[in-house]
């Protein structure tokens, strides 16, 4: 989409120009402590904090000798699994002791690769030859579904978890999808959002609404489950240009692919406040930037501020002074570029083949190397979902995994992204004044929605748009005031 290519010159802005291994990109957070969590069914499993010796508390990996291997640059290093969850080297006749295999994995790496910065253990170490990412989503398993030790036949592979992944990655991986499950019945379901627009193409029949990625999420009259439907990666095939890139994918999880999610995120309930607000606001689909902070040392990224982008899609006259103005906000708040957001207004909180493509160039630009490196993430909010009455938007924050190097001509994997909701106190003038400016420019559209209409039975679409922002509230309004700000705001 033509603004989505406008938003490449801001992502470039932050790009150091420099590529390196995607594997760097797939980097599991290592606490690098040599405590393990509390044994029992009473833990947190979070896939935070894990250790060797929490593996080796729980049965999923052993100790023994040259049971860990690296593979780097053509060259093999192998090192033993000690009692205590530390990892024992030998090098030129002495014996080296690390506390984890990030340690150990960038310790090697910069024996043969002196520039090399950054690097991640679970995902370069090997244990038996399986990495550590999947004998560590082997323990997650284990601890989330209850599920008894895995056994380890002679060659060290757990041939019950790698069946299990297997199977995963054949029926395209995550089986989290309700987007059709437990629906109501047709007459139960909400109106799509009306706007002088969609009015206009009410007399259609239906099955003859026209849907397009980024305009008009369809006529007042309710649509069919094509319109929503979102296919498994797995059934995409290779990368087409012909292929239609208007296609909704479903997200795969990290624990799917035998992976720990690369870095965490948490978002400011102020932040998705100003970007559930924009996203109600019309038919059309919209896009903002996100900006925050990124911690290298804890591998976390804390989303803290929403800039919509008061554009249309295909304004490249005015996106280019929309961006700048964006980019002097950013900066003045000693804040940094760290993600996107965009809606698909009636559609699936998944991400479009189109979408998945933006995201992954984004993520190339963005990436920087060493201590610079900065990760990228993607939001997806779907304002208005058709199939049930559901007042809360719904949310999707990706990330796109590059494909193996021997399938290249295949299309970039989308991954979620969990994140936490991170609850502030105050509402910020920001907030405000952008909730301000939104509702100004949108005031006179054709596609802005008629919140006074009809949303579901005795509901509108104020009482819709209320629902889902007053989730999302500072703790310090609990009075009505906001509630009522936005009211006269759009009323």
């Amino acid at each position: 989409m033509d603004l989505r290519t406008d938003l490449k010159m801001l992502f470039r802005d932050d790009d150091s120009n420099s590529v390196h291994s995607m594997d760097d990109d797939l980097e599991s957070v290592d606490s690098g402590s040599t405590s393990s969590p509390a044994s029992g069914k009473g833990r947190v499993v979070t896939g935070r904090g894990i250790t060797l010796s929490t593996l080796m508390n729980d049965g999923i990996v052993e100790a023994g000798e040259n049971v860990l291997t690296v593979d780097y640059l053509g060259r093999n290093f192998t090192a033993d699994l000690c009692k205590d969850g530390k990892i024992c080297w030998t090098h030129k006749n002495t014996k080296e002791i690390f506390n984890s295999p990030s340690a150990w994995a960038i310790h090697i790496k910069k024996l043969v690769n002196p520039a090399k910065k950054s690097g991640c253990g679970w995902a370069s170490v090997k244990y038996k030859g399986k990495k550590l990412d999947l004998w560590k989503s082997v323990w997650f398993r284990k601890m989330k579904l209850g599920l008894p030790t895995p056994e380890l036949n002679g060659n060290g592979n757990h041939s019950d978890g790698l069946h299990l992944l297997d199977e995963m990655m054949q029926n395209g991986g995550s089986k989290e999808s309700e987007d059709f499950q437990d629906l109501p019945s047709p007459t139960d379901r909400p109106r799509a959002p009306v706007s002088e627009l969609t009015r206009k193409k009410s007399s259609r029949k239906i099955g003859e609404e026209e849907y397009t990625q980024g305009m008009m999420c369809g006529s007042t009259t309710r649509s069919d489950q094509r319109e929503f439907q979102v296919v498994k990666y797995s059934s995409l095939g290779k990368r087409s240009s012909e292929r239609d890139h208007s296609k909704l994918v479903e997200c795969l999880s990290f624990s799917s692919q035998g992976r720990i999610q690369p870095f965490t995120v948490s978002i400011t309930t102020n932040c998705l406040l100003v970007v559930d607000f924009h996203c109600h606001l019309t038919t059309s689909e919209v896009v903002g930037y996100l900006a925050g902070k990124w911690d290298s040392s804890t591998q976390h990224m804390s989303v803290l501020q929403a800039f919509p982008c008061r554009c249309r899609l295909g304004d490249k006259q005015n996106a280019a002074v929309v961006e700048e103005e964006i980019r002097r906000s950013i900066a003045l708040r000693g804040l940094q570029l760290i993600g996107w957001y965009h809606s698909h207004p009636c559609s699936a909180a998944q991400p479009s083949l189109a979408d998945v493509e933006c995201q992954m160039e984004y993520q190339i630009q963005m990436k920087g190397e060493g201590n610079s490196y900065q990760p990228c993430l993607a939001l997806v909010c779907c304002p208005y979902t058709l199939q049930r009455p559901q007042k809360e938007s719904s949310l999707k924050s990706y990330w796109v995994m590059p494909p193996p190097e021997c399938q290249a001509n295949r299309f970039g994997v989308p991954m979620t992204m969990n994140f936490n909701w991170q609850s502030d106190i105050f509402l910020t003038q920001d907030v405000l004044l952008e909730m301000k400016c939104l509702a100004e420019y949108y005031k006179d559209s054709a596609d802005l929605v008629w919140f006074k209409e009809t949303w579901h039975k005795s509901e509108t679409f104020m009482d819709k748009l209320k629902g889902s922002l007053s989730k999302k509230f500072p703790k310090d309004q609990t009075d009505g005031r906001l509630l009522d700000y936005i009211h006269n705001l759009l009323l």
